[in-house]
């Protein structure tokens, strides 16, 4: 437990007796010793209490440095993710045109886009291409030394984030695992910095070791991220392609629909969430709980996720052979549509295990209903202390909290207890005290595709005084 500022002084108080000058000017009140001595304690309090976080920190996690650290060892990345939008293409000349993958845009607000899916039209036809808000950069190494696990750092993003790297001649592995020795692959990897790596192999046992003045191209997409579109936006080629230059004059490229929205990477708070599971989770799922990691990391923002399996299924639905070897998953996530995320979630799940059949499952909000007593003394004012707990269980419990982002999430009392007793001043005082009147749920049955939270509305708080 750590020792407070008080304590320390009173321990150089007790020491003072036996240095008779010292302790003279000190039962005087001279400013020099009475400085000196809080000075120390202050110090010395400070310190205490980092050593207090550091012991606990390897079950608690609270720094925000230990956070990233143990997200580095997971596997867990800083990038963020790019939009991905559907722009109309309308043809105005009198030829046929096509545009192909790999053509680079820019939109009315100067951002780089890259076409990732082309179109043909006739002339006067309208036609839909993807495209990706990335700009693509480029970088290119020469070994210096020839070790296990050469890493190459990747420069700070240009413009916003990181969105992904790819190594010319080389397929991305998973921290090396099923690799033979001599296989083109690399391993991204992280610092408690934030600082991105691409790392080689070792020579004869797992991937490929690179020699000494062998150069190295890198390819990086940056992104930035969130982003807010206006509707119908326009688009224009950064540069004209080769002899018809004047024909895509003609075209005109506006926004159609954002498929995927653009997500920042993933907060210290989300990360510190996702962090909570055993270490031992990684991107070969065993367990069930494998993949709510492994899409969640994956996967930024979501504003719910719950996968749950055949067993669980068939305990809230009853038996039926259709489960067998199923998975199902329920998820929903801020913009973009959901069709286009279940296909990305599928397409994680099944890299980790092929032979799973998905099964999706729309998400069922699901509000609850939380009326809290407090018995508070008279010195405090009762509608800020109101106010202080609306905004802590609105924080913990809300539909954007992490909380509520599980499936099945279960609202414990002690929970509550220990958050409003450490965080409002109020009912910290002998007298002061929390009666949880009731929780509530307007489903009766809770099932695994239940978005649970509270509202402004649903959340009761009321005052008593305390005698």
């Amino acid at each position: 437990m750590a020792v407070t500022k008080d304590e320390f002084i009173q321990d150089a108080v007790n020491q003072i007796a036996n240095y008779p000058t010292i302790a003279a000017r000190y039962s005087i009140g001279d400013p020099l010793i009475m400085q000196m001595i809080a000075a120390n304690a202050a110090m010395l309090a400070h310190l205490s209490d980092q050593i207090d976080v550091t012991g606990a920190e390897p079950f608690t996690k609270s720094r925000d440095v230990t956070v990233r650290a143990d997200g580095s060892v997971k596997g867990i990345l800083p990038f963020a993710t790019p939009t991905i939008a559907l722009i109309k293409v309308t043809n105005g000349s009198n030829s046929t045109m096509r545009i192909i993958a790999g053509r680079e845009l820019i939109d009315q607000q100067g951002r780089y886009w890259l076409v990732t899916g082309g179109t043909t039209m006739l002339a006067g036809a309208v036609g839909y291409m993807t495209a990706k808000q990335v700009k693509s950069r480029a970088l290119s190494h020469t070994v210096s030394k020839s070790m296990a696990f050469y890493s190459i750092e990747i420069p700070a993003a240009e413009v916003g984030f990181i969105a992904d790297v790819a190594v010319t001649g080389f397929t991305l592995s998973n921290a090396f695992a099923n690799v033979l020795g001599g296989d083109m692959v690399f391993n991204i990897k992280c610092d408690e910095s934030s600082i991105i790596s691409v790392q080689f192999g070792v020579q004869n046992l797992a991937g490929y070791q690179p020699s000494v003045g062998e150069s190295i191209a890198v390819q990086i997409l940056d992104t930035e991220g969130e982003l807010v579109l206006t509707e119908a936006m326009k688009f224009a080629f950064r540069y004209a392609g080769a002899n018809v230059g004047n024909l895509e004059s003609q075209l005109v490229l506006e926004l159609s629909e954002v498929t995927q929205p653009g997500a920042d990477p993933m907060d210290i708070n989300t990360m510190r969430e996702i962090g909570s599971y055993p270490a031992i989770y990684d991107e070969s799922a065993v367990f069930l709980s494998n993949f709510d990691f492994l899409v969640r990391k994956k996967v930024v923002p979501l504003t719910f996720l719950s996968i749950w399996n055949e067993a669980r299924e068939e305990e809230v639905r009853g038996a039926s052979y259709t489960n067998i070897n199923s998975i199902y998953v329920a998820a929903s996530k801020d913009g973009g549509d959901d069709d286009t995320l279940h296909k990305n979630i599928a397409e994680i799940i099944h890299r980790a295990d092929s032979s799973l059949r998905y099964r999706r499952r729309a998400v069922v909000p699901s509000i609850m209903s939380v009326k809290l007593t407090l018995y508070i003394t008279s010195v405090y004012d009762g509608a800020a202390v109101i106010e202080q707990v609306r905004t802590l269980m609105l924080d913990k419990y809300g539909a954007g909290s992490a909380w509520s982002q599980r499936g099945e999430a279960k609202m414990l009392e002690k929970d509550i207890y220990d958050l409003l007793r450490n965080k409002v001043e109020a009912l910290n005082p002998r007298l002061g005290n929390l009666v949880i009147n009731s929780i509530t749920s307007a489903i009766p049955v809770v099932l695994p595709e239940h978005h649970r939270y509270i509202t402004d509305a649903s959340l009761t708080v009321v005052t008593e005084e305390a005698e």
